[in-house]
């Protein structure tokens, strides 16, 4: 895990050493604040100098503008690194995702895994970026605070030990607990969106088939289940943090009894006292950083886990072959099956430059996945194809699809417009004609158009029949009347 985060945190080593300097500094005002105000508490008591607090209130005041500004850099910075970072990682795997197998992307869910991307890649790369600096950091923190706790009495030092172990005990006790529910709350979480996102982007469907009652009886069971993920991660996490503040409390309440008692028997001042508890609550804090820095480093290795997954997808077969234009595509006893149900059936056809192809049949009989495994979206599970006589497999079917082959699908593809489904299937007919490559292939390119855009449809793909091959699926006769060849599957 190390090494995937390292590979994409590398370019950014020099805002991390800026990061490094400004916690250092914010570190050392930490350990200085506690110093300096035993020792303005202790000069106020005896020598009461007015000229020793104001020297005192300018000093801290330096002291803390300076931490200020540094916590100001380091925020800055961090975030920065962090979104920039996380962005890279994104498209990484959304480029993983487009080049995957055909199979991959026609049967996911693209919005509950564009949800579960998203907060993988942050949650990574939030944990990187933060633990980058923070980890050294606390470890010298936690060090330094043991070794001033030492300075004051080895008592003090001994409590301490006893007052970890207990807290560590706790920990162990509930962390495993937090992080079961914290995985079962993130799933949850994403299907209960998925959902959401299922009532928007099919809410035309649901109001022509009168489906409202249907969608929003599978939100309510998807919010149940979110909401009960979300109580029972909740309660963990009150004992959780119950257990950290109580020992911390525990340990307070025995400081100010133990070190009230030695200040009234004249054996530690107050100031020292004040210094004892700002110390131990540094190196408290440093613990606490590493208890939560073992539950974040779960969640991290969890999403990287995840994101891993996604990286071992398989990606398309694509060869090096590449053609200036497609002439002629040829299919042998191609089959192709899902989860053990035939789609396609040992289908055989050729199609060449100057013909125009009507595919026809019952819907679902695998019209569309025929035109998916021509294209080399998807692979047959047997037979052969061929581009130009040369085997699919060996083609550059990605330049292919840029280059040689337009596409009119049928759901059109249009981002934020706002036009009507015949105004846009009109667009999209248009742009597939502009392409002007040797290949056309529509799949029932009649959807939305009234007659005149038939019509016009029909004219041009007519007029330009000699220098395209044409291949539409289509159940409008006024389509099939003007093929070379009609093939029923």
């Amino acid at each position: 895990m190390f090494q995937f985060i390292w590979s994409r945190l590398k370019i950014f080593r020099g805002t991390f050493i800026i990061i490094a300097i400004c916690s250092i500094l914010i570190s050392a005002t930490d350990l200085l604040v506690p110093f300096l105000t035993a020792k303005f508490i202790d000069e106020i008591l005896t020598a009461r100098d007015v000229a020793a607090f104001r020297d005192f209130v300018v000093l801290m005041f330096g002291v803390f503008a300076s931490a200020l500004t540094a916590h100001y850099a380091c925020t800055i910075f961090s975030r920065r690194i962090e979104t920039v970072s996380t962005y890279r990682l994104i498209s990484e795997i959304l480029r993983r995702v487009q080049n995957a197998r055909g199979e991959f992307v026609l049967q996911t869910d693209m919005v509950y895994l564009s949800k579960r991307i998203d907060a993988d890649a942050r949650g990574l790369m939030s944990f990187a970026v933060n633990s980058a600096v923070e980890l050294c950091i606390n470890f010298v923190m936690l060090g330094l605070a043991i070794f001033l706790l030492a300075t004051i009495g080895a008592k003090w030092l001994a409590l301490f030990f006893c007052v970890l172990i207990l807290h560590i005990s706790l920990y162990k006790i509930l962390s495993q607990t937090l992080f079961n529910r914290s995985i079962a709350l993130r799933e949850n979480e994403a299907k209960y969106f998925t959902d959401i996102a299922d009532n928007l982007v099919y809410a035309y469907a649901v109001k022509l088939h009168g489906l409202h009652e249907e969608f929003a009886a599978a939100l309510k069971n998807k919010f149940a289940d979110y909401l009960n993920a979300v109580l029972r991660e909740i309660r963990v996490k009150f004992w959780f943090v119950s257990t950290e503040v109580n020992s911390s409390d525990v340990f307070r309440i025995i400081v100010f009894i133990l070190g009230g008692l030695d200040v009234l028997s004249g054996e530690m001042t107050v100031g020292n006292l004040v210094a004892l508890i700002g110390y131990y609550a540094l190196a408290m804090q440093s613990v606490s950083y590493f208890m939560s820095f073992g539950q974040s480093f779960q969640d991290a290795a969890a999403a990287y886990q995840r994101i891993l997954k996604i990286e071992e997808i398989p990606p398309e077969i694509n060869g090096a072959v590449k053609f200036e234009t497609v002439n002629r595509i040829s299919a042998k006893n191609i089959f192709y099956e899902i989860k053990g149900r035939a789609i396609v059936k040992n289908f055989s056809g050729e199609f060449r430059r100057g013909k125009i192809y009507c595919i026809v049949g019952k819907n679902g009989a695998g019209k569309s996945t025929l035109i998916n495994i021509l294209c080399g979206i998807l692979r047959a599970n047997d037979g052969e194809i061929f581009y130009n006589g040369v085997e699919i497999g060996a083609v550059d079917m990605a330049f292919i699809r840029k280059n040689c082959i337009a596409v009119v699908a049928q759901k059109d593809f249009r981002r934020n417009d706002n036009l009507s489904g015949g105004e846009r299937k009109k667009f999209t007919i248009a742009e597939t004609f502009n392409k002007n490559v040797g290949v056309v292939i529509m799949d029932e390119p009649d959807n939305n158009l009234d007659d005149s855009g038939i019509k016009n449809l029909r004219e041009k793909i007519i007029s330009g029949k000699m220098e395209r091959l044409t291949i539409i699926i289509t159940h409008d006769a006024r389509l099939v009347e003007i093929a070379d060849s009609v093939i029923e599957i």
